[in-house]
């Protein structure tokens, strides 16, 4: 068992780290995010909770990140309503051009990549 010293000073050390993190995360962004993984993992009533709470965990991550990428696309919103879209169409929209990569061939690919 640790003794009380060693766990209060890696209970600083956490304590710092999380200090210095704090100016970098974008709090609007994330609130929108976590609004959007609420809402995609509020509507997935057939998967068990554990399911339920990673797919959140997933589009939070996801809506996050892409946030920076939604808002020059759509000027008007700020970080935390791209973010929230984001989360929302961010992992279907992935899972679909998916499937279809999966479905076509490798010619068709680079055919609808160059345009022809």
């Amino acid at each position: 068992m640790a003794e009380p010293a060693s766990s209060s000073v890696s209970t600083l050390y956490v304590g710092v780290a999380l200090a210095a993190l704090a100016p970098l995360i974008d709090g609007d962004a994330l609130f929108g995010a976590f609004l959007g993984g609420w809402l995609v993992a509020a509507t997935q009533r057939h998967f068990k909770a554990w399911q339920r709470l990673a797919s959140m965990a997933l589009s939070v991550g996801v809506g996050y990140l892409f946030s920076p990428v939604v808002q020059p696309l759509m000027p008007v919103l700020s970080s935390g309503a791209a973010a929230f879209f984001g989360a929302l169409l961010v992992i279907p929209v992935s899972i679909k051009v998916r499937a279809w990569a999966h479905a076509a061939d490798l010619h068709e690919i680079i055919r609808r990549i160059k345009g022809r």
